[in-house]
């Protein structure tokens, strides 16, 4: 890891400093982008199991007894409460993922522009046999 480390290194110091430059930007975006899934992926994790629980507490019988946690206690609270709480939660993480999606489309546009823009730097610099590929 170390040696590949050093070779990136030295070929990045050999780039003309507006190519190093994109290049970071590159690894900022990748960074980014990958950051955005992580928390789309806790928020699409969470909603299913506020759907489950919703499914769950929709079961229960107009006068059974429903609780919720709140901090180390359980509170006793009706259905329709319990529903109503789940639901707003629903609404809410579905406005977190549709807006991480925005996001990490902006960002995959963003990083496959700068890819086209780096491998036309490098194709000049190469004589035209420079590609920048990745994840994205």
């Amino acid at each position: 890891m170390l040696i590949k480390a050093l070779i990136v290194g030295v070929l990045m110091s050999s780039l003309p400093p507006s190519l190093q430059s994109d290049l970071e930007k590159l690894q900022a975006l990748q960074d980014q982008l990958n950051s955005v899934r992580v928390r789309k992926q806790q928020f699409e994790s969470e909603l299913k199991e506020v759907e489950r629980a919703i499914s769950e507490i929709e079961k229960v019988p107009t006068d059974g007894k429903v609780y919720k946690i709140v901090g180390s206690f359980l509170v006793l609270v009706t259905k329709d409460q319990a529903l109503q709480e789940l639901k707003d939660r629903r609404e809410l993480l579905e406005l977190h993922i549709k807006t991480l999606s925005r996001q990490e489309s902006m960002l995959m546009k963003q990083i496959e522009d700068l890819r086209n823009q780096i491998n036309e730097a490098l194709a000049k610099l190469q004589g035209g046999t420079g590609a920048v590929k990745g994840g994205g």
